[in-house]
């Protein structure tokens, strides 16, 4: 694992010779918009943690940033990140480095009085578009939420990365997993990464949110460069009642009333 102080966070894991990140993991807060969020301006109330998730920085924080801690075989490395909200906010990521190349990944908030909830509360990432086979022990086969999951069973599943971009008319978050205890996302020969959580929120996606939502129709997708990686606490219901003004129910956005944690590990196999 190579860390670095102007990319402000994780740039290299190799495994077994090979890299595995093609970015650095950022948290992230946003999901791409769902027909029943523009019927109900989510986006116009939630649009300060798609800013948040696209420019956080670790610059004009603690003088001391990153701060690493070494305790017998592990390392720790801990990022705090400067959000643009208003109010101002911030949050923490730590990874624990294990000897045997596994890592452990912390996301830290501590709710800022007068700031609301986020659409979706996790860490993304990048990996190489030849990673494109997914295993995940969750719900599934199809996609879920956690508004939209009693139709889905527990299980072990596989696909491929590109299945999980669901051919709605148009492009809108998708292919969400909920309940998953681990996922491997790897290339042809079986090499990649190996996901573990506690009951997340996980996908696999040829795209960002950001590059979904930018597209008004399939067509305007850009070509597959890369597998993206979303690992998350929860992300916010999908709503549904109506299109035409009706939010997600309060219980299934995320709580922000008290500290908000998510961890979740990684390793090469």
């Amino acid at each position: 694992a190579l860390f670095s102080y102007p990319a402000g966070g994780l740039v290299s894991y190799r495994y077994g010779g090979r890299e595995m990140l093609a970015t650095t993991p950022k948290p992230n807060f946003w999901r791409a918009p769902v027909d029943n969020d523009c019927g109900s301006d989510m986006m116009n109330r939630y649009g300060q943690w798609k800013l948040a998730s696209m420019y956080l920085t670790h610059h004009g924080g603690p003088a001391e940033n990153p701060v690493v801690k070494r305790d017998g075989d592990t390392v720790s490395v801990t990022y705090r990140y400067q959000m643009p909200t208003v109010p101002a906010s911030s949050c923490d990521l730590t990874y624990l480095v294990y000897g045997d190349g596994t890592i452990k990944v912390t996301l830290s908030y501590r709710p800022v009085e007068g700031l609301g909830d986020m659409p979706e509360f996790g860490v993304m990432f990048k990996m190489d578009a030849d990673d494109d086979r997914l295993e995940w022990y969750g719900n599934g086969p199809e996609e879920t939420y956690v508004d939209r999951k009693r139709g889905a069973k527990l299980g072990i599943y596989h696909n491929l990365v590109k299945d999980n971009m669901a051919r709605y008319c148009v492009p809108q978050e998708c292919g969400n997993k909920t309940d998953v205890r681990y996922a491997k996302i790897t290339d042809k020969e079986g090499r990649g990464l190996l996901l573990v959580g506690n009951e997340m929120h996980f996908s696999a996606l040829p795209y960002t949110p950001h590059e979904i939502e930018n597209a008004a129709h399939s067509y305007e997708l850009p070509k597959v460069h890369y597998t993206v990686i979303r690992a998350a606490l929860k992300q916010m219901g999908v709503a549904g009642d109506d299109s035409w003004g009706a939010k997600t129910h309060p219980e299934y956005l995320l709580n922000v009333e008290d500290k908000v944690q998510f961890s979740f590990t990684f390793k090469g196999i």
